[in-house]
């Protein structure tokens, strides 16, 4: 096979997983992503990059495989400690409160540190094992039968445990014991976090997606963000990455150190809907609009102008269009949105996420500009503008986005 056939191929692979898996455009790109499909297919035992090509399309097993071997499920034993100090300090305060279960998740599990991280932390401050449930959920069927059988990583251990875990996580020479109390309070599932809605059955009190985000387009960040707001109970907590940026529009307020990256749900307010039911009312910090004046009279002069949505509005109806797919559709409505507000930051990431999700790198690209022209700190804006620079074949630029984004402390 040539070697233009074969290029083409692995854009073929590269484009199928930005749109199934929702993966940032700058990670399929270069020689990495290339050999990371050559050992997908070494593994294989195939030779045929096209007959590979049809296996990825056709086995989703497979897709999430590769997509793995892209998304590097890097994880270690009380990664930012900071984070798990925060979380025994609230989920001892939730015992106090004489609360009967906790249920806690860890998004991106990847093989299940994180998971047992956080059920000994429960179990530190006094929560039985009988009444604490961490759901792991990780859309690599690999790393998912890793973390079932137990199995620890390597380099997965990095510092000294703290003291408090050693009853139930301890250090023995060169290799990890995980106690039986810790593996039988998580609940490992592989599921696709863009595509499973209902995950849980009940609100989440604490709730783990870190260092996820980077590896999702915009418009999957925006819609996982969300998601994660549903999933959370009211006043729970949610620990992000370092390098996530999920707080814009979200129902989340800072929480702790700085150092632990832990947002706090805010409790809603109620409205009634046009059923005549209670139901909560969110109110998102930054998305706040000003009150238009009466207009008293109406003329052929001066017409009554039509009320332009809201933000929270658009957002909700663009969310269906997302999830199936209908980009067009979700662009019209938000490019009718900005013509009556076009200095909105929120819609802005929004479209410039749709652009994305249709593969339309250089207008992403100029969208994402505006944001940061109109808030040069926006930390989310630049780093989708590095990816999309990468992905352009800009590296110089990408280079610039990272550099002042460390500067800003995004890094």
């Amino acid at each position: 096979m040539s070697s233009s056939q074969t290029q083409r191929d692995i854009l073929w692979i590269a484009r199928f997983l930005t749109e199934r898996a929702s993966l940032a455009p700058g990670l399929l790109d270069g020689p990495a992503f290339a050999s990371a499909v050559r050992g997908r297919m070494s593994q294989l035992a195939m030779t045929d990059i096209a007959k590979y090509a049809a296996v990825v399309e056709q086995n989703e097993n497979e897709m999430e495989c590769l997509a793995s071997e892209v998304a590097v499920p890097e994880t270690w034993f009380f990664r930012y400690p900071a984070s798990f100090e925060f979380l025994r300090a609230q989920l001892a305060n939730r015992k106090n409160q004489q609360q009967e279960k906790l249920v806690c998740a860890s998004l991106g599990c990847a093989t299940g540190v994180e998971a047992w991280c956080i059920a000994s932390c429960a179990l530190s401050v006094g929560w039985a094992k009988e009444n604490v449930i961490v759901h792991a959920i990780d859309r690599s069927p690999l790393a998912i039968t890793s973390a079932r059988e137990g199995r620890i990583p390597g380099g997965s251990l990095r510092s000294t445990l703290p003291e408090w875990a050693e009853p139930w996580i301890r250090a023995e020479s060169s290799s990890v014991i995980i106690s039986r109390e810790v593996l039988e309070c998580v609940r490992f599932q592989q599921e696709d976090l863009l595509l499973a809605k209902d995950l849980f059955s009940q609100p989440i009190d604490a709730l783990f997606c870190r260092n996820v985000m980077i590896y999702l387009d915009p418009a999957a960040r925006i819609l996982l963000r969300d998601r994660i707001v549903n999933w959370t109970a009211n006043d729970g907590i949610v620990f992000l990455g370092h390098a996530d940026g999920l707080e814009r529009g979200a129902v989340l307020e800072s929480a702790g150190p700085t150092s632990a990256f832990a947002w706090r749900r805010s409790v809603a307010t109620t409205v009634t809907d046009t059923k005549g039911k209670t139901r909560p009312r969110i109110m998102r910090p930054n998305a706040i609009a000003p009150i238009a004046p009466k207009v008293s009279t109406a003329s052929r002069a001066n017409p009554v102008q039509p009320k332009p949505l809201s933000k929270a509005t658009v957002a909700q109806r663009v969310q269906p269009m997302l999830a199936a797919r209908e980009f067009s559709h979700a662009q019209r409505l938000v490019e009718d949105a900005l013509k009556v507000t076009p200095a909105n930051i929120e819609l802005l990431e929004l479209l410039a996420g749709i652009f994305c999700s249709k593969n339309e790198l250089q207008l992403a690209s100029q969208t994402y500009a505006r944001v940061v022209y109109l808030e040069p700190h926006h930390g989310p804006a630049l780093l989708a503008l590095a990816e999309l620079s990468d992905a352009l074949g800009r590296s110089d630029e990408a280079s610039r986005y990272r550099a002042k984004m460390k500067r800003l402390g995004n890094l």
